[in-house]
């Protein structure tokens, strides 16, 4: 993305704002401030009602197809036609190949044990201090969570949207289009993990899962289970790793 493109993209994300500040010694002043904006997404199959997400408006494609690999709709971005997309990108139909039922689910989607890989504490400091000087949206409004897709120390995708779980759903997307192994990979992001966010890392296939944040006791369990390293408050300077 050149960088006329992404200053476009920005402004359109974006909204300037400003607020009242008031100091407990009585003083007031008035602070620029920069607000993301919500945009609303419905997701259909066929025509058929799926879902609907607040999230950023970038990435739509990639979230589309994350949701729907790591939900259980599809089993590879292949068992997608086309995404059809209105005017204001609200509504997105996605058109299966004749080989799916539209709107149905995997008959039973099992988690299976996800294959560790080998790797160094090295790697995720170096990923870290790469987190922390943060990305465009979250720099601006300390607003978004944020994540960052690796092999090694080597990163292939960063992204940023409201929702935590959706920045997994955009790095999976991303993956799955650009034929990247997850079985390979390491994913970093920003916020806590809840259980639902383990499933889909599980699902994906994703043998490392690091976390600036911390995970819930259950997240942590199945993790364990199903033999995600779990690494936790990842800093610069210290990781935790849950065992």
């Amino acid at each position: 993305m050149t960088e006329h493109h992404r200053g476009t993209v920005m402004k359109k994300l974006l909204y300037e704002s400003s607020r009242k500040v008031i100091k407990a010694d009585g003083s007031e002043q008035i602070k620029k401030v920069t607000l993301v904006r919500e945009h609303s997404l419905t997701i259909s199959i066929n025509g058929k009602h799926i879902s609907d997400i607040i999230c950023t408006n970038e990435l739509l494609k990639e979230l589309v197809i994350g949701f729907l690999f790591t939900e259980g709709y599809i089993e590879s971005s292949e068992d997608i036609s086309d995404i059809i997309y209105d005017e204001a990108c609200e509504n997105a139909d996605v058109i299966l190949n004749q080989s799916r039922t539209a709107g149905d689910k995997l008959s039973v989607r099992e988690m299976k044990k996800v294959s560790p890989i080998e790797w160094k504490p090295e790697w995720i400091f170096r990923l870290a201090e790469s987190f922390s000087e943060g990305l465009p949206l979250h720099s601006k409004t300390q607003g978004t969570h944020s994540c960052l897709l690796a092999q090694g120390d080597q990163i292939l995708f960063n992204c940023e949207d409201l929702g935590r779980h959706n920045i997994v759903d955009k790095a999976v997307g991303y993956a799955l289009l650009k034929g990247i192994s997850l079985s390979d990979s390491i994913l970093y992001i920003s916020g806590r993990v809840p259980v639902d966010m383990m499933k889909k890392v599980i699902y994906s296939g994703i043998p490392v899962l690091v976390s600036k944040a911390v995970p819930t006791l259950d997240a942590a369990l199945l993790a364990k289970e199903y033999g995600v390293t779990l690494i936790v408050r990842a800093y610069p300077d210290q990781i935790e790793i849950c065992e």
